[in-house]
């Protein structure tokens, strides 16, 4: 059998560097930007600030939830790429991070559907976002065999 067909199949590493490459985009910057206070993500009218769930506050407090998350995912990014070279290695982060997205995205579904009116754009952005990637691993990921190691 090929390296390929025990890989997955190129599509999967294929994949996997988009979505890494698109995380590293989108939430390099939106970190920056929101350490550096940037004006395009302020609450108060700024132009991006439909980008972020930075309205999770502790009272008066700073919001910390969205850079906590910004690191995660940027950190994601970097796994994704390193899954892409070998994905059969990576096979518990790979499952792990389909069920976490596919549950992560059904969440916010949800938690936008209650506050619809404010958070309609998460429909097109951060939800479809995880809920591909869920998607896209199910479709694509090595098979696995009942005693949990990857079929060659």
């Amino acid at each position: 059998m090929s390296e390929s067909k025990r890989r997955g199949g190129p599509a999967l590493p294929l994949f996997l560097r988009v979505y890494g490459v698109l995380s590293l985009i989108i939430f390099v910057p939106l970190f920056l930007g929101f350490i550096v206070r940037s004006p395009l993500l302020a609450e108060d009218g700024g132009p991006m600030n439909w980008a972020i769930w930075n309205d999770v506050h502790a009272g008066h407090d700073s919001a910390h939830v969205p850079p906590m998350l910004f690191a995660i995912y940027i950190t994601w990014a970097v796994f994704l790429l390193l899954a892409a070279r070998r994905p059969p290695a990576y096979a518990s982060f790979l499952t792990f991070t389909m069920w976490g997205n596919l549950v992560h995205g059904l969440l916010m579904a949800a938690q936008a559907l209650t506050d619809l009116d404010r958070y309609w754009s998460k429909f097109l952005t951060d939800i479809p976002f995880v809920l591909i990637l869920a998607l896209g691993i199910f479709l694509l990921r090595p098979k696995v065999k009942d005693d949990g190691l990857v079929a060659v």
